[in-house]
């Protein structure tokens, strides 16, 4: 972060009191649900309880006006004189006196009354039939009725042996109210006693108790995030800022007098154990910073001192490197242009000797045996001298990057020919089955006639050099369609390569030991010369030999140059 710029974040007090006020505003929902929950179901335990009381009630006074109606329908004679006082007139009068003088309601109801007025509605009718069913003997719940909330309370009416003198057999004989029987049995659902009680005072209680809990518990969490502000502040964010400002002074002043001062003004008065810990570690880191840097100065300049010393002797270590340099590139230009020259000069005797030994070769008659062989030998090993010389040449233009590329369409069959065609007579003295095979799918490439053609002249004639008599050579040449290459393979069963000698033979002047030069001869610089060739032309060589087996040598060259445009002035690297 840059300098100066500074990272919005939340004060620990801040975060502590925020997640305090979180959970305790989750435990205040939590207990608001959990209370209204609980007082309801409580508040729906009382008007249950008083409903059924109530219906006692109604039940007793049903009851005693039933057991009582002899008395009440003889005269002070003995004479029977029906009064109309039955049981269901009184129990309805007795309900009607007490609803009108409450927010009550009770009623008797039955799902075929006599008096159209207890005629039951949806919520009784519904109770009625599942008392009909033997499901239940009351049921009970909160409904609306007439826009308010109302608990609603049924209690079943059944059939008791009073009730059949005008409610039981024969049924449609008319009883003494003037009424048809019923035929009803003992036991029977006579009806009902609906209760209504209004809910309005009982949720206002509730709501009541729930606010003043929900206040007190918001009092209680108010006084905590205080009681919690008030210790982080004492006890931990005081100190916490006592301790940046000292950090702040530090940073201000970078010196062992600044260190203890700072630390002299770090403690607090209040705090905890674990803040007090924490200072008493930067107490100590303090110190020893301070007696650090009170040492750091004459290190700083110690080791100035030193660093100037070992640039110096750098410098004059690169200028020393430099003057060594500049001596080697001009004892290797020196060489480079010696070898052009000496190989230069050693290329037109040779030629002319070449030349004359063909000649005399030529009138030599066939009897004379021995002179042919020993011209034969005079032009074999001029060849080869020759052989040597152009390598020389080649590998001197190489080093001074003077050898450019003369791009045309090269046929590799061509080149395999004339490489055979000199080479197969070497082998023939030899005995050595000399064999050459090229793929038909090999196409015509771009590259460079003499630098391809030199290439496989070095590798054959290694070949043949270091196979020994009755021995095999073959050339191979195939395409490689998915990388766009052509490899060019010579095989030989000659002596063989060890392991650790495959990156050596292809530095100049190199061979696999110093009796191999005395056995075979060479230069050394056939084997360099294919690589640097190789790697002019875009590709590259490798080697598989087994000491003992013969080895393969294997040049992979593309078919087309990066940035050739068909045009010989232009087409070099």
């Amino acid at each position: 972060m840059a300098q100066g710029e500074t990272k919005a974040s939340i004060g620990l007090k801040a975060k502590i009191i925020g997640l305090l006020g979180t959970v305790l505003l989750a435990l205040v929902l939590v207990d608001v649900a959990w209370t209204y929950h609980t007082q309801k179901q409580a508040t729906e335990g009382v008007m249950l309880q008083e409903s059924r009381i109530l219906v006692t009630e109604m039940n007793a006074v049903w009851k005693f006006v039933s057991i009582n109606q002899d008395i009440i329908n003889r005269s002070a004679d003995g004479t029977y004189d029906y009064k109309g006082l039955h049981c269901a007139l009184a129990g309805e009068e007795v309900a009607t006196f007490f609803s009108d003088d409450s927010d009550y309601s009770i009623r008797f109801t039955r799902l075929s009354p006599r008096n159209l007025r207890n005629s039951p509605d949806e919520y009784e009718k519904d109770a009625l039939e599942r008392f009909a069913d033997g499901t239940t003997s009351e049921q009970y719940g909160f409904s609306s009725q007439d826009g308010r909330s109302v608990f609603r309370y049924l209690s079943v009416m059944r059939v008791s042996e009073n009730c059949t003198e005008c409610h039981g057999r024969p049924a449609g004989q008319i009883d003494p109210t003037g009424y048809p029987k019923e035929g009803w049995e003992v036991g029977d659902v006579a009806g009902a006693v609906s209760v209504t009680v209004p809910t309005d005072w009982y949720f206002s209680n509730m709501h009541d108790a729930i606010l003043r809990g929900v206040l007190f518990f918001l009092a209680t969490m108010v006084c905590m995030a205080a009681i919690v502000y008030f210790a982080l502040t004492r006890l931990v964010t005081n100190p916490l800022a006592n301790l940046r400002r000292t950090f702040v002074r530090m940073s201000s002043e970078p010196s062992a007098t600044g260190l203890d001062t700072a630390v002299e003004r770090v403690r607090p008065v209040y705090s905890s154990t674990e803040i007090d810990d924490l200072l008493a570690q930067f107490e100590l880191m303090a110190e020893r910073l301070s007696s650090m840097y009170s040492n750091l100065e004459s290190q700083v300049r110690d080791r100035t001192t030193q660093l100037s010393a070992a640039n110096e002797e750098l410098e004059r270590q690169r200028q020393h490197v430099e003057r060594v340099n500049d001596r080697l590139k001009r004892e290797n230009r020196f060489k480079s242009d010696f070898l052009a020259i000496v190989s230069h000069e050693l290329r037109t005797p040779l030629t002319s000797i070449l030349a004359f030994t063909d000649l005399m070769e030529e009138s030599v008659p066939a009897s004379n045996a021995l002179a042919r062989t020993q011209l034969e030998e005079i032009g074999k090993n001029g060849r080869i001298l020759l052989e040597m010389v152009d390598n020389v040449l080649e590998t001197a233009r190489i080093q001074v990057g003077s050898e450019k590329l003369n791009l045309e369409w090269i046929d590799l069959g061509d080149v395999v020919g004339m490489v055979e065609a000199s080479s197969r007579p070497l082998a023939e003295k030899k005995s050595i089955d000399f064999t050459v095979s090229i793929g038909s799918d090999v196409p015509i490439i771009r590259g460079d006639w003499e630098k391809t053609r030199r290439i496989l002249v070095n590798l054959v004639s290694n070949a043949i050099k270091f196979t020994g008599k009755g021995g095999t050579v073959h050339v191979g040449v195939s395409y490689d369609a998915a990388d766009e290459q052509v490899s060019l393979k010579v095989v030989d069963s000659g002596i063989g390569i060890p392991e650790d000698k495959w990156d050596l033979i292809f530095e100049r002047f190199s061979q696999e030991n110093m009796s191999t030069v005395r056995r075979y001869g060479g230069s050394g610089l056939g084997l360099s010369l294919v690589k640097e060739l190789s790697e002019m032309l875009g590709g590259s060589v490798s080697l598989t030999s087994e000491p003992g087996s013969g080895s393969t040598f294997t040049v992979r060259l593309p078919i087309k140059q990066e940035g050739d445009e068909h045009d010989e002035d232009h087409a070099y690297r």
